[in-house]
């Protein structure tokens, strides 16, 4: 069909040949730098909550599942979530989703009976320990904001 004796069919074979290695080490290159900057995970003082329950009630793959379905993240975030929050610690919830004043939004969620949820908005929001929200969210209860 092209009438290429042997050489030129090795010649022609590898400049093939450099020519994709050439395009892939190329490639690698280009995409060799990426500048990546780890988001926090927000997921939802009601989200958190519920999970936390079920941490606390010893059912922690129910409460990774819960996370995971819920706040739409990946296995692995949800395992690292369910792990934080095991641990005692908070994730943040989404930015601007809470008023300034939060005694409406802790009195929905003790109307609800959620009160963990509203312990954990005054510990995100406010940025406070489990004791200190945990008074803020009595005087709310009773209606003696601080």
């Amino acid at each position: 069909m092209f009438d290429l004796d042997p050489v030129k069919s090795i010649l022609v074979l590898a400049l093939i040949g450099l020519i994709v290695l050439g395009s892939r080490v190329w490639r690698r290159r280009r995409n060799g730098v990426r500048v990546s900057m780890p988001m926090p995970l927000f997921t939802p003082v009601e989200i958190q909550a519920k999970a936390h329950d079920l941490i606390e009630a010893g059912r922690f793959d129910e409460a990774v599942k819960v996370l995971k379905k819920e706040a739409e993240v990946s296995g692995p975030d949800a395992l690292a979530a369910a792990r934080a929050l095991r641990r005692g610690e908070l994730l943040p919830d989404f930015p601007g989703r809470w008023p300034e004043d939060l005694t409406g939004p802790v009195t929905e969620f003790l109307a609800q009976g959620q009160r963990k949820a509203a312990v954990f908005l005054v510990r995100d929001q406010k940025r406070l320990g489990p004791a200190e929200a945990e008074t803020l969210v009595d005087s709310l209860a009773r209606g003696k904001a601080e």
